[in-house]
C-alpha cells in the first residue's frame, strides 16, 4: 500500500512538473511598427551628367526629388527616372509638359510622373521663377 502511494505521488509531481515545462500559450497580440521598406532604383542627370542612385523609402525619394528641383532652381537641367517604373511601362514616345511657379508642385508632379514610368525633366526660369517639368515616356 506504501509503495502504491508513492507511485501515485511520484507521478503527480512529474505531471505537474511536465506540464510547468510546456510553452505557454499567449493571448497577447504583438503590435509591429510596418516600415515602408521600398527601394527605389533613381537614374539621373545634371546638367547631361549621369548618375545612379538607390533610395530606401518614400522619405529618401521625396528628399531626393526635393534636392533635384533645387538644382534646377540653380540653373542646372536635371532629368531623373525611377528605373524600376520605366522598366514596367510601355514605351509610347508620350511628351507631357507642365510649367508652374509653385516649388511643391514642381516635386509632386514630379514624383506623380516618374512613379508612372516617364523620365522627368526640370528646368527654372530665374526672370519668370517657373518651373518647366517635362515628362517623356
Amino acid at each position: 500500500m506504501r509503495r502504491t502511494i508513492t507511485t501515485i505521488a511520484l507521478i503527480a509531481v512529474l505531471g505537474t512538473v511536465a506540464v510547468s515545462c510546456q510553452k505557454e500559450n499567449s493571448t497577447e497580440e504583438t503590435t509591429l511598427a510596418v516600415r515602408n521598406n521600398h527601394v527605389y532604383m533613381m537614374g539621373y542627370s545634371i546638367d547631361g551628367v549621369t548618375h545612379r542612385v538607390t533610395l530606401h523609402g518614400d522619405n529618401a525619394l521625396d528628399e531626393f526629388l526635393r534636392r533635384m528641383v533645387a538644382l534646377a532652381e540653380e540653373g542646372h537641367e536635371v532629368s531623373f527616372r525611377n528605373e524600376e517604373a520605366a522598366s514596367q511601362s510601355v514605351s509610347s514616345k508620350e511628351t507631357i509638359t507642365y510649367t508652374t511657379s509653385n516649388y511643391d508642385y514642381a516635386v509632386n508632379w514630379s514624383k506623380e510622373k516618374t512613379d508612372e514610368g516617364y523620365t522627368v525633366t526640370i528646368t527654372y526660369d530665374k526672370e519668370t521663377q517657373i518651373y518647366t517639368c517635362t515628362a517623356v515616356k
